[in-house]
């Protein structure tokens, strides 16, 4: 199903809807490489999984933010919510590629009510002998959309498109893929945000895997919190500082040139030079190199696991689809990947050369943009989802 909005006039305000905060970003200038506003809206833990008070909540903080800040006209893209998006890849045959929107509801799992669809093309395969379409079918519920988008018009806010996240994730860093060569250059991007952890994978701009995966700093903060019979606050406050990251080793230092022009190739492709001036990309902060978790009182061994079990999973799914494509990289974006340790972790079990990403890195901003204290002088990894709606082009017909 499709949302139809109005075409887009200016540069709209693009809202990421997290479950820890809702995220405010709209950028100007001649060429649009300016941010001119920013701001974060912190929603209060109560409101985790109350969807009628985090609306309520957002429609009487969305308005005094945008009061205050130097946002610039009244029209939003929107992305929804992680938590309550359904990822599936799909398998279709040639009858039902006829009408995938039926065959998409027919085969979708574990989702209640009426949905909104959309899909993405992914490859043509043979599964027991047959030609097959591989999709990947994006799902939301249809209330909590239209919920969203009824608040919004409320505060007489013009909606330009609703998006779901692993698509925005992918688009933040299409500036990393524009040549047509980079289409050969398989990225696996990882989301590790509060609400849980969101996988796309893609070859060059083509998203070709997506995942949503249930596990995020709220459950490594739920599971301190049963051990300490605290609430989540002081959990979080205790976390922070058990896992507080190591500034010398969250990124490694450049690698001298060797003279092995081949092997210094193949290393700044995995790394993220930029392969036209061998300079860093602009949207990366630097290499992460393996490590294990810090020692601390609290065990999250189990949880570690299922994130790391979840992502091999995902990286051998891909393996099937595509086995003479190779994932290049890891890029880490997300509020939970300042946690330097855990990115570590991650490239250690998974054995992929990782990067740190900043979305914002390539566009100018001062601090004058946002009342967020430092904001302009920081790698801002949270803010990927919200700079994917930016980069993304917007169609007079958006599918959610």
């Amino acid at each position: 199903m499709r949302l139809t909005f109005g075409r887009s006039s200016g540069r709209p305000i693009a809202i990421d809807l997290g479950l820890s905060a809702a995220r405010l970003l709209q950028r100007g200038g001649a060429d649009g490489r300016h941010i001119i506003a920013a701001d974060e809206i912190p929603i209060p833990d109560e409101y985790g999984d109350d969807a009628a008070r985090r609306l309520g909540f957002l429609a009487d903080e969305i308005p005094r933010v945008l009061k205050e800040g130097r946002f610039r006209g009244n029209q939003v893209m929107l992305a929804m919510p992680g938590y309550a998006t359904t990822v599936q890849h799909m398998q279709l045959d040639s009858s039902e590629v006829r009408e995938p929107e039926l065959a998409m509801h027919t085969k979708l799992q574990g989702c209640e009510g009426e949905q909104m669809v959309r899909k993405i093309d992914v490859a043509e395969i043979h599964r027991h002998g047959k030609p097959m379409s591989e999709i990947i079918c994006l799902a939301l519920p249809r209330d909590l959309v239209m919920q969203h988008v009824e608040m919004l018009h409320g505060l007489k806010l013009d909606i330009a498109g609703v998006h779901t996240q692993p698509v925005m994730l992918a688009a933040a860093f299409n500036h990393l893929n524009r040549r047509t060569a980079d289409s050969s250059l398989a990225t696996c991007y990882i989301d590790l945000g509060y609400g849980g952890t969101t996988i796309s994978i893609t070859h060059g701009q083509k998203i070709v895997f997506a995942r949503r995966i249930p596990v995020g700093g709220w459950h490594f903060d739920r599971s301190i919190s049963r051990t300490m019979n605290c609430d989540l606050a002081a959990t979080r406050a205790h976390r922070l500082a058990i896992t507080a990251p190591d500034a010398t080793s969250a990124q490694a230092p450049a690698k001298a040139q060797s003279g092995m022009a081949m092997l210094d190739a193949a290393m700044a492709q995995a790394t993220g030079l930029d392969r036209r001036i061998g300079q860093p990309d602009p949207g990366l902060a630097g290499e992460v190199s393996p490590g294990k978790p810090p020692m601390a009182a609290i065990d999250l061994s189990e949880l570690l696991e299922t994130l790391v079990d979840e992502i091999a999973l995902c990286l051998r799914y891909h393996k099937s689809l595509f086995p003479q494509r190779s994932i290049s990289r890891a890029i880490f974006v997300g509020g939970e990947s300042r946690e330097s340790w855990l990115c570590r972790h991650i490239v250690q079990a998974v054995r992929l050369p990782g990067q740190a990403g900043d979305p914002l890195a390539r566009l100018d901003t001062n601090d004058d943009a946002t009342g967020l204290l430092g904001w302009s002088n920081r790698s801002r990894p949270e803010w990927a989802i919200a700079a994917g709606l930016l980069e993304y082009r917007v169609d007079r017909r958006t599918k959610v």
